[in-house]
């Protein structure tokens, strides 16, 4: 049996963690999902049923929550946050509370657990603007809520850090692709959308730099994290992303439309406005996930679009414009893990 055979990922219904669960399952492990399912309880339909699945309905602002949720647990994964700058923007009182102080007394029960495995998840956003390729020793500059509360728990998450306790932070690149949970807000995903649904694809600046990463690459990562030796990764940051798929927005529009009219025939126009950007702009190195990890990704831009696109031409995604795809809706719970 591994060591870490019994793992609980939080936010396991969201876009990434759908995936993710899936993916471990069918590597043979065990896995509780703790999710409050704002976006809907994916688990409710015949595609993620499994005897090694336990689904857990929770908010993890809430410490009996959490210490439930982790009772049994050999490792965790958490995924669970307010997600964007749009959504963070809406409730920045709800984003600090969830990003930061539930994910630091989530870090603290498991330390106090004895559960040394904990593998969070960070944003490559955390380096908002830069000029050259960056490493994870390079200076932070965010630019948004939501990148500053995930800075703050990196360092509230490591300040605990011991020679037993030794968590793994995880700074994604924007990541793209279908999900039984799907979002329509992020880049390639909403270019895909948008040339589906109108015709065009709209891009603000487009000189910006953006590292890209697909959703399944994305979570062969977490499960590459968790089989790692602890003495290795743990206590350690990782960029996770492909070096490779290191965009200019403008070039990743005008590839875009291309697979799309080459797989579809459809002609698919790019409008750029220069007056509007996004502050983001950065380009990142992913040597040292290469390194420590063996990861390198083996999805393109290419396969995830031709995949949404028949999707949404198959009539599975209905409605693309609906509130459930996109993370700056709330309910009037106010409740959000994902």
């Amino acid at each position: 049996m591994r060591k870490y055979n019994k793992v609980l990922v939080i936010g396991g219904a969201g876009y990434l963690g759908t995936v993710l669960v899936q993916n471990l399952l069918d590597n043979g492990y065990y896995i509780r999902v703790l999710d409050n399912f704002i976006y809907g309880n994916v688990y409710n339909g015949e595609g993620l049923i499994s005897e090694n699945l336990e689904i857990t309905r929770g908010d993890i602002r809430h410490a009996e929550v959490i210490t439930e949720a982790i009772s049994g647990i050999d490792a965790v994964i958490h995924l669970a946050a307010v997600v964007g700058d749009p959504a963070a923007r809406l409730k920045p009182e709800l984003t600090t509370e969830t990003n930061y102080l539930a994910s630091l007394m989530v870090a603290s029960a498991c330390r106090i657990s004895g559960i040394n495995k904990f593998i969070y998840a960070s944003t490559c956003s955390v380096y908002g603007t830069g000029e050259d390729k960056l490493d994870e020793k390079s200076p932070l500059n965010p630019v948004s809520l939501y990148a500053r509360t995930k800075i703050s728990s990196e360092e509230s998450i490591m300040s605990i850090s011991d020679s037993r306790f030794k968590p793994t932070i995880m700074r994604m690149a924007t990541l793209y692709g279908y999900s039984p949970r799907m979002r329509f807000d992020l880049v390639v995903n909403t270019m895909t959308k948008s040339a589906f649904t109108d015709g065009v694809i709209r891009v603000y600046g487009g000189s910006q730099w953006r590292p890209l990463l697909s959703l399944k690459d994305a979570a062969r990562s977490y499960r590459l994290a968790l089989e790692s030796d602890i003495n290795l990764t743990g206590g350690q940051v990782y960029n996770i992303g492909s070096e490779d798929q290191n965009y200019r927005i403008s070039e990743l529009a005008d590839e875009i439309a291309g697979v799309i009219h080459q797989h579809s025939g459809r002609k698919i126009s790019v409008i750029t406005e220069k007056s509007i950007t996004d502050e983001r702009d950065y380009r990142v190195s992913f040597e040292k996930a290469s390194r420590d990890l063996g990861f390198k990704a083996e999805f393109t831009v290419k396969d995830a679009v031709i995949e949404i696109w028949d999707r949404l031409a198959g009539g599975e995604i209905k409605d693309p414009s609906s509130r459930v795809y996109y993370n700056h809706y709330f309910d009037s719970s106010e409740n959000i893990i994902g």
